[in-house]
C-alpha cells in the first residue's frame, strides 16, 4: 500500500512540475514575441526616419509584415499610426 501511495505522489508531483514548466515556457515565449515586435516597430521607425522618401509599397509591406506577426501585441497608438500611414499612402 505504501508503495502505491509513493508512486501516486511521485506521479502527482511530476504532473505539477510539468504544468509549471509549461506556464514558464509560455510566459517566456510571450515575452520573446513582445520584444521581437518592439524591435520590429523600432526598426520600421528608423527606416522611415532615415529615408523619408520610401515608397508607399515599401511602407505598407513593412506594416503588413509587422501586423501579421504582432497584431495582438501592438499598442492602440501604434495601430493608429499604421492606419494613418496607410491612409496617407492611399491619398497620394
Amino acid at each position: 500500500m505504501k508503495k502505491s501511495i509513493s508512486i501516486f505522489l511521485i506521479v502527482l508531483t511530476m504532473g505539477i512540475i510539468n504544468g509549471c514548466v509549461k506556464e514558464v515556457k509560455d510566459a517566456l515565449d510571450d515575452t520573446t514575441l513582445s520584444l521581437q515586435c518592439a524591435k520590429s516597430v523600432q526598426e520600421f521607425d528608423e527606416r522611415n526616419e532615415a529615408n523619408p522618401d520610401r515608397s508607399c509599397d515599401e511602407v505598407i509591406a513593412d506594416i503588413n509584415e509587422i501586423e501579421r506577426t504582432c497584431s495582438d501585441i501592438l499598442s492602440e497608438s501604434t495601430k493608429q499610426s499604421f492606419a494613418d500611414l496607410r491612409e496617407h499612402c492611399i491619398d497620394n
